[in-house]
């Protein structure tokens, strides 16, 4: 409901009756035979319609008059009681008490509303800078690699050798079998190096590839930072928006 249309109800309630003029009665007398007569009958009735005319004026009249009241205590007046032009017989006085107290809560609230001045909302403030993530590199790993590839290729080429050399003592007529046997024993232990030297290697290749999962991981999470920091910036700048329009 609006304020004005509430303020414009408190003028509501009162009734006032406005009296006309006097009230002439008009009285049939017969009519004589004769001219004379009738000039002094129009005579007496003219005395008598003036006699009654002002008697008329100064005596009260009856009147009936339909009110429709809330309560008992709207009436102002009582059956029988002289009333004036203008005077008011009926008035909602409980009634106009409680819209003038409401009248004046009403006021006193917008005035409280125009008077308010909102203060505006504070700014979204600038999210912290967060440190890039280091160069990439993986020299280390891959060193290790190199080399265990490089231990790897130099036994295998001893190995080569050597299956030669016992190659070549087999072909020797009259070679004592102790020297073969011994060559033999280097062969083992050369190919049991190159099996060593391939668990190295494949154990820097794991490390390699751990270092790059790693740094693979490490970007996903920045990126989801990032993402994460652009979503709450844009929901502040919303709220901040939202208030201020507000």
């Amino acid at each position: 409901m609006e304020i004005r249309q509430l303020l414009a109800w408190v003028t509501a309630g009162i009734i006032t009756v406005a009296i006309a003029g006097n009230i002439r009665i008009p009285i049939n007398v017969p009519n004589p035979t004769n001219s004379q007569a009738d000039k002094t009958n129009d005579n007496k009735l003219a005395e008598t319609r003036t006699t009654q005319t002002t008697e008329e004026s100064q005596e009260p009249r009856q009147l009936t008059i339909t009110v429709r009241i809330a309560e008992p205590e709207d009436l102002k007046v009582n059956q029988g009681s002289n009333i004036k032009t203008g005077q008011i017989i009926a008035s909602r006085d409980r009634e106009k008490q409680r819209l003038e107290a409401q009248k004046k809560q009403l006021n006193l609230s917008l005035q409280k509303l125009q008077s308010y001045q909102p203060l505006p909302p504070t700014p979204p403030s600038l999210l912290p800078a967060i440190k890039a993530l280091p160069p990439n590199s993986y020299l280390e790993q891959e060193a290790m690699v190199e080399k265990t590839k490089a231990s790897i290729a130099s036994i295998e080429s001893q190995i080569e050798l050597k299956e030669r050399e016992i190659e070549y003592l087999k072909a020797v007529k009259y070679l004592d079998p102790i020297i073969l046997d011994h060559e033999t024993v280097k062969l083992n232990e050369l190919k049991l190096k190159h099996t060593s030297a391939m668990k190295d290697y494949q154990l820097a290749m794991g490390k390699l590839q751990t270092a790059k999962d790693s740094r693979a991981y490490q970007e996903y999470q920045a990126s989801l930072a990032t993402a994460r920091r652009v979503e709450q910036m844009n929901a502040s700048r919303s709220s901040y928006e939202r208030q201020l329009a507000e």
